[in-house]
């Protein structure tokens, strides 16, 4: 029988948005939005939140999740959620526990339940130890970036032959990167390469608009006013 993990590691520290795991936007915390999605997916065994954090253990208790206290030696800024996740399938008490593990940040709060069984459907008809990862594509073509020197004011251009062919975006071929909403792989293959970042890797592509991932400041602004015309809409 598949048993499926997910994990939501929220650290109660941010140096960019201060305590931005538990600000408001759209009138509750930014966490809940993917406790509640998880939840709401009807798709895993147990929703475990990760965190260093009292605030952010009692939000997930109050919403029906696992809060799980991290150990104090991966709650530095330089810490991987990964290392988080390996920890806590290593335990003695989940060994054998799960088939898969699910991954989501909570910095991605308008991911919507139908991508999640939508990228989950796409891994489980995978054979083998497949790497799935929510994707979006990049706002402007990553062949085209410049670097910038110590100095401030000088710049190289990171793929020559690309600017000296075109710089019409629409002439170049896509790319993409993550953006957070969901990462699956199976617990025995996750363990082995301590990374969802593995081949054979798949990617589910999520639109923009539910795309958006709150890193800096001004992306939390800008996500307030999108939650609201997604008010507007309902």
């Amino acid at each position: 029988m598949t048993k499926t993990l997910c994990f939501i590691p929220a650290r109660g520290g941010s140096k960019r948005i201060p305590r931005k795991n538990l600000l408001p936007l759209g009138g509750k915390p930014l966490l809940a939005y993917s406790i509640e999605v998880a939840t709401r997916a009807d798709l895993f065994e147990d929703v475990v939140v990760s965190s260093d954090d009292k605030e952010i253990l009692d939000l997930a208790d109050s919403l029906g999740v696992i809060a799980d206290p991290r150990p104090e030696r991966l709650s530095g800024d330089a810490i991987r959620f990964v290392e988080v996740i390996e920890e806590y399938l290593l335990r003695p008490e989940m060994k054998k526990t799960y088939t898969n593990i699910a991954c989501m940040l909570p910095t991605c709060p308008f991911r919507t339940v139908d991508d999640i069984r939508a990228s989950y459907r796409i891994f489980l008809e995978q054979a083998g130890d497949v790497f799935l990862i929510a994707v979006k594509e990049y706002d402007f073509p990553p062949q085209l970036a410049l670097n910038l020197a110590e100095d401030g004011i000088t710049l190289s251009m990171r793929e020559p032959d690309t600017y000296g062919h075109t710089t019409r975006s629409q002439s170049l071929s896509k790319a993409y990167h993550p953006n957070g909403a969901i990462y699956l792989a199976t617990v025995e293959g996750f363990l082995r390469e301590q990374t969802f970042f593995a081949d054979p890797m798949i990617g589910y592509v999520i639109p923009p608009s539910r795309s958006f991932d709150i890193d800096y400041p001004h992306q939390f602004w800008i996500a307030e006013c999108m939650m609201k015309e997604l008010e507007k809409d309902q």
